[in-house]
């Protein structure tokens, strides 16, 4: 199953894309994800002739890594076999080993199964070089942060002497533009922006800056039109306000005629969760409920109901979905299933009441797959979260982040 949001940010060394990264995800309650720390960490553990290692040895010693993520935005921690990665991996020769490394598709190869393994358990904001062109092509938001290269190694030089370190500012950037060409004119995964990505020139932004661009980028203000949400002091017999059409001057109800509306592309998310307590968490973690796979179930129940919407909703009319599915978090403190529907048309009506079948079905697909070991979970929170397309444009939920698949 895939779990959204995805936000990658690619470029080069010294951008600033860790320090943005976490602030990011920090705003939208998600998880960071280091991926060069991944890279350094490898080079670190297998050392620098690892480069040198037969074919199969390598791919064999990378099996044995094992990478996991704790915590949300800048608390985001990783860990390597059950340990968390320290400064330890932060130093230059360690960059130029993880460097050279990288252009190893063995070495490349592992870490991206490692690092979209990360990303089908949890929402999260993944920095590095090829996140969004190579590891997760289908993020929803791509950035990719450039600067100029003397920019770039003055950052390095105030970073290095401000943990009080030595350090010389006309090699580190040397360093930096030898990287650059390394990394930019590799034949594996090279450095470039994906097509779709936002490209944001750094050198002459500071921190707030850039966060500003690329947050307004991710959660651009709802558009509103006040026309058809306020409701007028008169109208004309017979006419229907906008802020209640499905109603007529009269009282009586009836279903909109959509027919004068322009066809366009919808797109509705809604999220909720099912709180329950960590034993039956951890049962239907491990497939061990007497029903059987709660998340399939419950995602193919959620999409069935999304199609049949129109029979359960009087006045809702019946739209021919293009795309419909759910997808869920395992949150183990507290312990939840946090659910996302999606839906999508190109039609003259929009999804949103799809999308809330889609999840409040699934919601109550895994209570009953539940309910024989737990009678008190809390089916909570569903709302919509986004939706785009027609007259009333783009409307995003200011706290969608916070239970976010």
């Amino acid at each position: 199953m895939k779990y959204l949001p995805i936000i990658t940010l690619d470029g080069p060394a010294g951008v600033g894309k860790s320090t943005l990264a976490k602030q990011v995800a920090s705003i939208l309650h998600i998880a960071y994800l280091d991926t060069g720390a991944m890279f350094r960490t490898l080079a670190l553990r297998l050392g620098p002739d690892a480069a040198k290692l037969p074919d199969e040895e390598l791919r064999e010693r990378c099996r044995g890594f094992r990478f996991r993520l704790e915590g949300a935005g800048e608390k985001s921690v990783l860990l390597c076999n059950g340990e968390p990665v320290g400064d330890e991996i932060r130093t230059e020769e360690v960059g130029r080993l993880a460097s050279r490394l990288a252009t190893s598709p063995i070495v490349r190869d592992a870490l991206k199964s490692a690092q979209r393994a990360l990303g089908e358990s949890t929402s999260l904001v993944a920095e590095g070089r090829d996140m969004g062109t190579v590891v997760f092509p289908a993020a929803r938001f791509k950035f990719f942060l450039d600067a100029r290269p003397e920019v770039r190694g003055l950052r390095r030089f105030r970073e290095l002497e401000a943990r009080g370190e030595k350090a010389d500012l006309a090699q580190i950037t040397e360093m930096i533009r030898q990287r650059d060409d390394m990394d930019r004119n590799r034949a594996v995964a090279p450095l470039k922006p994906a097509p779709d990505a936002l490209i944001v020139d750094t050198s002459d932004l500071d921190v707030e800056g850039v966060l500003r661009v690329l947050v307004d980028a991710v959660a651009q203000p709802a558009e509103r039109i006040l026309e058809e949400v306020r409701c007028p002091q008169t109208s004309k017999a017979g006419e229907r306000d906008a802020a209640f059409s499905h109603m007529g001057a009269d009282g009586a109800i009836g279903m909109v005629d959509v027919g004068e509306k322009n066809v366009t592309r919808r797109v509705a998310i809604v999220r909720g969760a099912v709180e329950m307590n960590a034993h039956t968490l951890d049962l239907l973690k491990r497939h061990a409920l007497p029903k059987g796979d709660v998340l399939v179930t419950a995602q193919v129940a959620g999409i069935m109901a999304a199609k049949r919407t129109a029979e359960l909703i009087p006045l809702c009319h019946p739209v021919p979905l293009t795309y419909a599915d759910v997808r869920f978090e395992v949150r183990d403190e507290p312990p939840a299933v946090l659910i996302e529907a999606e839906t999508r048309t190109n039609d003259r009506t929009g999804v949103e009441m799809e999308a809330i079948i889609a999840a409040q079905t699934a919601a109550a697909t895994i209570y009953d797959m539940c309910k024989a070991v737990q009678k008190d979970m809390i089916i909570r929170d569903v709302r919509l979260v986004y939706k785009s397309g027609g007259r009333t444009g783009t409307f995003r939920r200011e706290d969608a982040g916070e239970t976010s698949c």
